[in-house]
């Protein structure tokens, strides 16, 4: 009978004690599951602060981006404008430089060549059939009021205090003595200059009566700078 307490209580005992010892490994495995629990709910809870933090730090940078954009975008408008206001200034320039005469040009426009009249020789009076400076100042009037940008006589550019003046058979330019022919060379646009010139009742039809007159359309025509001094006028 004692012998059966014995092995009762022994087999008590070990199931008691085998319990204990899974009950406890159940527990460090469960302890050690809340710990990586824990371990790995601490760093996705510092991966989540980061991701929050590049978050901010990147709409930081884009707003820094858009504000430069804005600032780089008022300096290329600003840019744009000064360069255009330069390219009008420049144009203006270039505009009054070729109107002083002071650089050569070259464009589309009209040749007139003006010459004596073949009746001169037989006329009475000579001086009603050669080319004087009256005639050809009528010519260069008219190439003016209908647009002429540059005006040449005889290689000579007309610039705005020349002047045309008769000395017997040779009329003198910018102080320069030549004869006939003359021919007057003008930049603008052809068929304008040659309308003009050939109004009813206009230059052309005037003074074809007593010289030779001819115009000739030019796709370019080339004129010198003008030589000499602009500040004196020549008399």
């Amino acid at each position: 009978m004692g012998r059966h307490k014995f092995q009762l209580y022994l087999t008590i005992v070990t199931f008691c004690t085998g319990f204990l010892v899974a009950t406890s490994i159940e527990t460090t495995k469960l302890l050690r599951t809340e710990r990586l629990n824990d371990l790995q709910f601490q760093q996705e809870t510092q991966l989540n602060e980061r991701i929050l933090a590049e978050k901010e730090q990147n709409r930081q940078l884009e707003d820094q981006l858009l504000d430069l954009q804005r600032q780089v975008g008022k300096v290329e408008e600003a840019m744009a404008q000064r360069k255009s206001e330069a390219a009008e200034i420049l144009s203006q320039l270039e505009a009054a430089r070729m109107m002083a005469g002071v650089v050569p040009v070259e464009g589309p426009g009209v040749v007139v060549t003006m010459q004596d009249s073949q009746n001169a020789a037989n006329s009475a009076d000579v001086t009603n059939y050669i080319v004087h400076e009256q005639d050809v100042r009528l010519v260069v009037n008219e190439l003016r009021a209908a647009g002429a940008e540059a005006i040449s006589i005889n290689g000579q550019r007309l610039v705005s205090n020349s002047s045309i003046r008769c000395v017997g058979p040779t009329i003198i330019v910018n102080g320069i003595k030549s004869a006939a022919p003359f021919v007057i060379t003008a930049i603008g646009d052809p068929n304008t200059l040659e309308s003009a010139l050939n109004l009813p009742g206009g230059v052309l039809q005037t003074l074809r009566d007593f010289v030779q007159i001819e115009v000739a359309k030019k796709d370019k025509v080339t004129l010198p700078a003008f030589v000499g001094d602009a500040k004196t006028k020549h008399s």
